[in-house]
């Protein structure tokens, strides 16, 4: 077993940029200088995520991560879903944009399903009286109460008015 080796402090020393010590701190678990630069390119579009989408689109379409060269998207409902997987040229342009390089080839949309985005409002800790911090916890709506009071706003005869008719219907029977 080897001794460890301890170097005395320089207090004349001059600070080494961060880059740098990461460089070798990688080159020290084996990984190669273009992927430490791509995972840095990667963390960097995260916390620039709303940025990079806009203010109207960085809610609905949160990152996820990414697998090979398929960007992660999530969606909180399976019609932002289909939205936003019409809309991967858009998000796949905005991203590669970014990264100032044709990054990832495709994206691939699936649904949140609880899961945090790693944007930095998925990041951010909310603060708590006795804890000190702890993560954000999820919201989870009420349960749709169909009591059948837009049915007078609706017109008779759409198929949407019938199958609202249907479903008050149904609840009802099911309540009593």
């Amino acid at each position: 077993m080897t001794p460890k080796v301890f170097r005395k402090k320089n207090k004349y020393a001059e600070p080494v940029a961060a880059g740098e010590v990461m460089a070798a701190v990688m080159a020290g678990l084996g990984v190669d200088a273009e992927q430490a630069q791509a995972r840095s390119r990667l963390g960097h579009l995260w916390q620039n995520w709303n940025m990079v989408m806009g203010e109207d689109l960085a809610p609905l379409a949160r990152p996820l991560g990414h697998h090979r060269d398929m960007l992660l998207i999530g969606a909180e409902d399976a019609m932002l879903a289909q939205e936003l997987h019409l809309m991967s040229a858009e998000l796949l342009e905005r991203v590669n944009a970014f990264m100032e390089t044709p990054f990832f080839n495709g994206v691939k949309v699936s649904l949140l399903m609880g899961k945090r985005g790693l944007d930095v409002t998925a990041c951010n800790p909310l603060p708590d009286e006795d804890m000190g911090w702890r993560a954000p916890r999820a919201v989870i709506p009420d349960p749709v109460q169909a009591s059948g009071v837009f049915l007078t706003e609706m017109a008779p005869d759409s198929p949407v008015a019938r199958a609202y008719s249907r479903f008050v219907e149904r609840r009802a029977r099911s309540k009593s």
